[in-house]
């Protein structure tokens, strides 16, 4: 079921787009999604978390087919942008929950809002990208260069190569077309945002518990890679989930929300 996508006016004027499932009043998870992908990409996962919980997540600049051209594509603009939405909703504190390349924003809210950061989880969100030669391959040979309209067949290429279990069929064509939303501009700055951020980073400053989920068949964030980013954050934990891929909370919502709810759980009662 795709959630119907609220209008929200932040501080600075501009409107984005978010989906909110659960009670209000319940405990709040903010899902920040990677490159290219909408709020929609959490549409299955969404499904999957209990009434009391509140799940959030927003569609970030630019990926709404709105690219303004004093906008700028930094992982400081995304950070800029949750902290507005924060306030925007009157949200004191909430678990940030960073997917793929959404995770370098969410980690490093983490560590520079601690006010305001219950606790950290990560979904299939690498250590880092630009250590990945075969990554910065696909950057410089193609993201960098895409231009507008950028085709719909490489948009099926790239989004079809990165999950490994079957997904459904209506969500897949749903995520497709809100891929055709994004600019070839906001394409090559986000990545190479991406690219350039460096491990461990601010990760030593990390206070707040931190939960790491990835698949086993993940190419971008394999298990050895989160090991050492779970090395690298104090208070944290590894969950990896056997046969799912990159897109883990596409290929199994089920399991990754019960990982979640499971270490929402352990936090709160730390209160």
């Amino acid at each position: 079921m795709s959630l119907k996508p609220t209008a929200l006016r932040l501080a600075d004027t501009r409107e984005l787009s978010y989906i909110e499932r659960g009670d209000p009043y319940g405990t709040p998870l903010i899902f920040l999604h990677g490159l290219a992908d909408s709020c929609h990409t959490f549409d299955l996962l969404f499904a999957c978390f209990p009434e009391h919980l509140r799940t959030l997540a927003f569609t970030q600049r630019g990926h709404d087919g709105i690219d303004l051209p004093e906008l700028t594509y930094r992982t400081e603009d995304f950070e800029a942008d949750l902290l507005q939405f924060m306030d925007a909703k009157a949200i004191e504190k909430a678990f940030i929950v960073g997917a793929s390349s959404g995770g370098f924003t969410a980690r490093n809210f983490a560590v520079k809002y601690p006010a305001r950061t219950l606790g950290l989880v990560l979904l299939g969100s690498p250590s880092e990208l630009g250590n990945q030669p075969e990554i910065v391959a696909i950057h410089e040979s193609t993201l960098s260069r895409l231009t507008d309209p950028v085709s719909p067949e490489f948009i099926r290429g790239f989004t079809g190569g990165i999950f490994n279990k079957p997904v459904p069929a209506d969500f897949l064509e749903k995520m497709f077309s809100e891929i055709q939303k994004v600019q070839a501009r906001v394409w090559k700055e986000t990545s190479n945002a991406a690219l350039n951020e460096k491990f461990p980073g601010l990760l030593h400053q990390m206070t707040a518990p931190a939960l790491i989920i990835s698949g086993k068949e993940d190419a971008l964030a394999s298990p050895e890679d989160q090991q050492k980013l779970a090395a690298a954050i104090a208070n944290s934990q590894l969950c990896i989930l056997p046969q799912l891929g990159h897109m883990l909370y596409w290929e199994g919502p089920t399991e990754v929300a019960k990982a979640i709810i499971r270490f929402v759980d352990e936090v709160e009662k730390t209160f």
